[in-house]
C-alpha cells in the first residue's frame, strides 16, 4: 500500500534538521502514526502508538537486539516488540518502536554503524519527541532487547529527560564474555574433550582480540583454522573421515569469522562493559532474565547486573522467568533451533510485569 507521508515540522537541533513525515492509523484503542525522522546522514523510520487513554506521560522507546532488525523485531515471524507495544497500549503507554538503519524505512549502512552511530540514533529520537508539538514528549522509557539494552544504559546516563531503564535479556558483561560464553554452549551436549572446548575459546579470543588491535591477524587466524579442523577430526572419530572436506570447512567457518569479527557493528561493542554504565545511573530499572535464556545467560548477567546497580545505589526490581528464552517464549531447552518452533507467544505474565511495573513506579 502506497504511503501518503506529510511534512509535519521541520526544526534545527544542534545544527541537525530533523524531518517528520507521518501517517496514521487507529489500532483498537490507540493510533499508531508511521514517522520518518531524517537527520543529516541517514532516516529513521518508526511507530508511534499512541493509546487512547494515556495513563502515564513518558514515551517507552524501544531498542533492539543484535543484528539488523526492523521496527517490530520480527525474529523466527515472533513481532516481539510489536507485541509489547499492543499491550502497553492497552495499559495506557505511548511507544516509539524503530527500524535499524538500513532496514525497513530506515536508511544508512548497519554493518559499518558504531556503537555510537546507534547511540546517537536514539538520542536524536528524544530530541525529536521533546520538540515535536502535536505529539511532544519530555519523559522517556528506555526499553532495550538484548544489544538494545547496551544502548539504552549508555544514554540513561546523565540524561535527565529519561526517568526510567528496562532490560530485556540484555548483556552486562562485555559482549566478548556472551560469545565465548555461547563457544562454550555450543559444545555442551557433545562428548568433546574440555581441552579442545577451551582451546576454541582461546581461539576465538586470539581472533577477537587480533582484528581489535589490528596485528597478528594472520597468526590468529591460522589458529583458529587449526583448532576448528581439530575439533572437526574429534566429532567425526568413528565415521569415515573426508579430510579434504573437514580442512575446506575449517578454512571456511576461519574465513567467515574473520570477516564477522571485523564488522563495527560488532567489534565496537565487543570490548564495551555495559556494567560501567550502569554503576552510573541514578533512575528506576526493571531487569527481566529467561531461566533457559542461553544467548543472555542469567548465570552470566544476572549478579554483574546486580552489583553495578547496588553501586550505584538506584532503585531496581528483577523479574525471572523461569521457562523463558531469549525471546522470553515458554520453552522447552532453550537453544537457538527451538525459537521457530514455539508459539509466538510470550511466558505468562511477561506482559503485565512490564507494563505494572512502568505504571506503579
Amino acid at each position: 500500500m502506497k504511503k501518503i507521508l506529510i511534512i509535519a515540522i521541520i526544526f534545527f537541533l544542534y545544527n541537525q534538521i530533523i524531518i517528520a513525515q507521518k501517517k496514521e492509523k487507529s489500532v483498537h484503542n490507540s493510533k499508531e502514526i508511521e514517522l520518518i525522522i531524517q537527520g543529516d546522514d541517514i532516516i529513521i523510520g518508526g511507530t508511534l502508538t499512541i493509546p487512547e487513554h494515556i495513563e502515564t506521560k513518558a514515551l517507552v522507546i524501544m531498542n533492539s537486539g543484535s543484528g539488523p532488525q526492523d521496527r517490530d523485531e520480527t525474529l523466527e515471524g515472533f513481532k516481539i516488540f510489536k507485541v509489547i507495544a499492543e499491550h502497553m497500549a492497552s495499559k495506557g503507554i505511548a511507544s516509539f518502536r524503530y527500524d535499524d538503519r538500513g532496514v525497513g524505512v530506515s536508511t544508512g549502512n548497519f554493518v559499518n554503524s558504531t556503537i555510537e552511530n546507534h547511540s546517537q540514533d536514539l538520542e536524536n529520537i528524544m530530541k525529536y519527541f521533546e520538540s515535536e508539538k502535536e505529539h511532544q514528549f519530555n519523559d522517556f522509557i528506555l526499553f532495550g532487547h538484548s544489544q538494545g539494552g547496551i544502548l539504552a544504559g549508555k544514554v540513561a546516563v546523565g540524561n535527565e529527560s529519561v526517568k526510567k531503564v528496562i532490560l530485556m535479556g540484555a548483556p552486562s558483561v562485555p559482549l566478548i564474555e556472551v560469545v565465548t560464553y555461547q563457544v562454550r554452549q555450543e559444545y555442551e551436549h557433545t562428548d568433546l574433550p574440555k581441552n579442545l572446548i577451551e582451546a576454541d575459546v582461546s581461539a576465538h579470543n586470539k581472533l577477537m582480540r587480533a582484528i581489535e588491535d589490528k596485528k597478528n591477524i594472520n597468526e590468529a587466524y591460522q589458529l583458529f583454522k587449526e583448532t576448528t579442523a581439530s575439533i572437526m577430526y574429534e566429532l567425526s572419530f568413528g565415521e569415515e573421515v573426508d579430510s579434504l572436506k573437514i580442512e575446506q570447512n575449517a578454512m571456511a567457518k576461519a574465513n567467515e569469522f574473520k570477516i564477522i569479527y571485523a564488522l563495527p557493528s560488532l567489534t565496537t561493542f565487543l570490548y564495551y562493559d555495559p556494567s560501567k554504565d550502569l554503576e552510573q545511573l541514578e533512575v528506576p530499572v526493571l531487569g527481566l532474565f529467561g531461566g533457559l535464556d542461553y544467548q543472555v545467560a542469567i548465570d552470566q548477567n544476572k549478579d554483574r547486573m546486580e552489583n553495578a546497580l547496588l553501586k550505584s545505589g538506584t532503585d531496581y526490581h528483577f523479574v525471572t522467568f523461569e521457562n523463558a528464552n531469549h525471546f522470553y517464549q515458554k520453552a522447552i531447552t532453550g537453544s537457538r533451533d527451538e525459537y521457530a518452533t514455539l508459539e509466538r507467544k510470550f511466558v505468562a505474565n511477561f506482559l503485565n510485569e512490564i507494563s505494572t511495573w512502568i505504571l506503579d513506579k
